[in-house]
């Protein structure tokens, strides 16, 4: 059936805007691939390679070290370095072609791609999320880049000798102009893939919750429009849909873990850092904004998987509607076969599911956890 925008173009004479075909793949996507365990030989080093320079990046405080000191290391850093190497892993093992072809076959299953509407969500949506990501990604890794800098001209450096001071000179600029922007693409394709693939969940659950909202408007017209036939294609495109998310939950899943306790293992350093230590006013301001930013990254990408879940839950309240409006047996037989089947929605490390009331449950975790960081310390 013709969307209203279509028709309406029709009328006016109007040639309607092209949307480009549902899909992963894009350059995030095709880069993450090649150093994904299914590539090859140069894929793998590659992604040995990468592997070892995030690391450098993230353990460059180590090289300031003195061997005539008593050895320290922070505990946030620390765990900070241990998620980002899990997280590596887990996009190098579940994310690699066998997923990406299972993931096409679930979305070719539902058939789907040839309605305008759907490709124009997807295409519209993504584009939202995709200068999202370029904005909480670029505005912080810039300064990340001043900060580190700034600090590691003007205060690691201020004791040492000239010889020592050149070749830490060397390794600091090998680290901001090689290793970080490496480190900085790294991140950002994962951060487009996550939002890539919950766009493509959002879009077919869309899909399911429009079909069913015309067919409730015609219902309201005349009850016997509804067709039992209708009902059960909306029906089989709900359980694709669904087992397109249960594929899709085998990355999303653990990597919203991740970034929840990377966010949680930042904010309790913060915490900390501005109760129990002395801090000068661009430590300060750059550890808030840094951490602000992590949590504005955290409710970006979870609220586009709450979402998922949320247009799951009204369309099975409109398929209970429908039950109101016929008394016939089969249509009602068919809706309460519809109504028995599960809620779509992404999983939280595979413990719970994403909704609205789970993650209000979690950040009053969150801030209570933190509201106790004092009495942990003591």
């Amino acid at each position: 059936m013709p969307s209203i925008n279509m028709q309406q173009c029709f009328v006016r004479n109007e040639q309607l805007k092209h949307y480009p075909k549902v899909s992963i793949d894009s350059i995030p996507s095709k880069f993450q691939l090649i150093i994904s365990s299914t590539s090859n030989i140069y894929g793998k080093c590659l992604s040995v390679f990468i592997m070892f320079l995030l690391n450098l990046v993230h353990c460059h405080a180590l090289l300031y070290i003195s061997l005539d000191s008593i050895f320290s290391i922070e505990i946030g850093k620390l765990v900070s370095l241990l998620l980002r190497n899990w997280m590596f892993i887990i996009f190098y093992l579940n994310y690699n072609q066998n997923l990406c072809k299972q993931i096409d076959d679930h979305w070719n299953g539902l058939q789907i791609d040839y309605d305008y509407e759907t490709r124009k969500y997807f295409s519209t949506q993504k584009a939202i999320y995709r200068w999202l990501t370029y904005i909480l990604y670029i505005l912080p890794y810039m300064m990340r880049y001043c900060y580190s800098f700034y600090m590691d001209n003007d205060d690691n450096k201020s004791n040492l000798s000239s010889a020592v001071d050149f070749k830490q000179n060397i390794i600091l600029y090998f680290l901001l102009t090689i290793c970080a922007p490496i480190t900085f693409f790294v991140h950002f394709c994962r951060s487009c893939i996550l939002s890539d693939l919950a766009m493509l969940a959002q879009t077919a659950v869309q899909f399911n919750l429009v079909t069913l909202k015309k067919l409730l408007k015609e219902s309201r017209k005349d009850e016997k429009s509804l067709n039992i036939n209708a009902i059960k294609n909306i029906r089989h495109k709900y359980l694709l849909s669904c087992r397109l998310v249960d594929k899709l939950n085998e990355i999303m899943s653990p990597s919203s873990f991740l970034l929840f306790i990377y966010f949680l293992a930042n904010a309790c350093h913060l915490s900390y850092s501005l109760l129990y230590t002395e801090q000068n006013q661009s430590d300060k301001w750059y550890n808030i904004i840094l951490t602000s930013s992590l949590l504005i990254t955290n409710l970006v990408y979870t609220h586009a998987m709450i979402k998922i879940h949320e247009k799951s839950k009204e369309s099975l309240a409109i398929v209970y509607r429908l039950s109101l409006k016929t008394n016939s047996m089969r249509l009602l037989n068919e809706i309460s076969l519809f109504l028995k089947h599960k809620e779509i929605g992404f999983s939280f490390g595979g413990i719970f599911m994403l909704t609205t009331s789970s993650l209000s449950t979690l950040y009053s975790i969150f801030i209570t956890i933190i509201l106790a960081l004092p009495s942990f310390v003591s």
